[in-house]
C-alpha cells in the first residue's frame, strides 16, 4: 500500500513538473513572438519613412504571420499600398481594419483619400459622412467632395445648411460666392476641374504673407506634407516656429520633416519641446509619439522606440474607447 502511495505521489509530482515546463515553454514562445513582431513592425515603419514601401510590406507580412488581425498592421499595409498607387489592395486592408474597429477615425480618413484618388466619390462621401458623425466640424469637407464629383446641387445644399447654422468656415467665402451666384453649369464644371484658388500652395503662401495667420500656415504645412515636399515642409515649419511658438502642430510638422530627412537627433529635440505645448489632445499626442518612436528606432534605441510606440497605442485607445 505504501508503495502504491509513493508511486502515485511520484507520478503526480512528475505531471505537475511537466505542466510547469510546458507553461514556461509556452510563455517563452509568446515572448519571442512579441519581440519578433515588434522588430518587424518597427522595420516596416522605418522602411515606409524612407520610401521603401515594398520592403515595408515585406516586414508587415512577417507581422501578419504572428498576429493576423492586428489593426496597426492592417493600417500600415493599406498606407504602403496607397503610396505604391495600388488602391485595390489599399482599400482591401483599410476595410479589414474597419471591420475590427468601425469607428477608427484614422482609417476612415484614409479610406476617404483612397476613394478620392480613384474618383470614387460615392465611397468618399460615405466615408466622410461616417467621419462627420464623430467630428461634425469636418462636414464642410463634403462640399469639396461634391464639387469634385460635379454634384453642384449637393454641394450647394451642404453649404447653405452650414451657412444657416453659422458653421461655414471663413475659408469657404469664395466657394460660397461662386455657388450661390447665378452662373451656368458649364462655368461651375470648369471651376471644379481646376484646383480651387484658395487651396493651391502658391495662393496659401500669398495669403500668409498678407495676413500672417496661423490658419494659413497650417494649410501650407498640411499641403506640403500631403505632397511630400519635405524640404519645403522643414523650411516653412522652421519659420512657423518663430511665428507660432505655442502651437504643437508646428513642432510636429518640423519633427516629421526632420525625420523624413534623416535628421533624427534634431527631430527628437523639436518633438520633445513641442510635446510640452499639448493640452488634453490624445490625437496630437499619438502623432508625436509615433514620430518619436520612429526617430529612436532609426538611431538604434529600440527600448525607447518601443516605449513611445506603446504610448502611441495608449493615446489611440483614449480616442477610441
Amino acid at each position: 500500500m505504501k508503495r502504491c502511495v509513493f508511486l502515485f505521489s511520484y507520478i503526480l509530482t512528475f505531471c505537475v513538473h511537466a505542466q510547469e515546463v510546458d507553461d514556461l515553454r509556452l510563455k517563452m514562445q509568446e515572448e519571442q513572438q512579441t519581440i519578433s513582431f515588434d522588430t518587424f513592425f518597427f522595420e516596416a515603419l522605418k522602411q515606409k519613412t524612407i520610401g521603401n514601401f515594398d520592403k515595408a510590406i515585406y516586414a508587415l507580412e512577417e507581422c501578419q504571420d504572428i498576429d493576423p488581425k492586428n489593426l496597426a498592421v492592417l493600417f500600415e499595409f493599406s498606407k504602403n499600398y496607397f503610396e505604391l498607387n495600388k488602391y485595390t489592395e489599399a482599400e482591401y486592408y483599410a476595410t479589414l481594419g474597419l471591420e475590427i474597429d468601425p469607428k477608427n477615425i484614422y482609417l476612415l480618413r484614409h479610406l476617404k483619400e483612397i476613394n478620392l484618388r480613384q474618383n470614387d466619390f460615392e465611397g468618399a462621401v460615405m466615408a466622410q459622412s461616417l467621419i462627420v458623425q464623430q467630428y461634425p466640424e469636418e462636414e464642410p469637407d463634403l462640399i469639396f467632395i461634391f464639387l469634385r464629383a460635379g454634384k453642384i446641387d449637393e454641394a450647394k445644399s451642404v453649404l447653405i445648411k452650414l451657412d444657416s447654422e453659422d458653421k461655414l468656415p471663413d475659408s469657404f467665402a469664395s466657394i460660397k460666392q461662386s455657388l450661390l451666384q447665378d452662373k451656368t453649369q458649364a462655368f461651375l464644371e470648369h471651376e471644379v476641374e481646376k484646383p480651387l484658388p484658395l487651396t493651391t500652395l502658391a495662393q496659401l503662401r500669398l495669403t500668409f504673407r498678407e495676413e500672417k495667420t496661423y490658419a494659413a500656415m497650417t494649410a501650407i504645412l498640411e499641403n506640403e506634407l500631403k505632397t511630400k515636399q519635405y524640404l519645403d515642409l522643414l523650411e516653412d515649419s522652421t519659420m512657423a516656429l518663430e511665428f507660432f511658438p505655442a502651437q504643437p502642430f508646428v513642432y510636429l510638422m518640423n519633427g516629421l520633416a526632420l525625420n523624413s530627412l534623416r535628421k533624427y537627433e534634431e527631430a527628437i529635440s523639436v518633438l520633445n519641446s513641442g510635446f510640452d505645448m499639448i493640452v488634453e489632445n490624445p490625437e496630437m499626442e499619438s502623432k508625436f509619439f509615433e514620430q518619436l518612436s520612429l526617430a529612436h528606432k532609426a538611431m538604434g534605441d529600440k527600448k525607447k522606440a518601443a516605449e513611445y510606440y506603446q504610448k502611441m497605442l495608449d493615446s489611440n485607445a483614449l480616442q477610441n474607447p
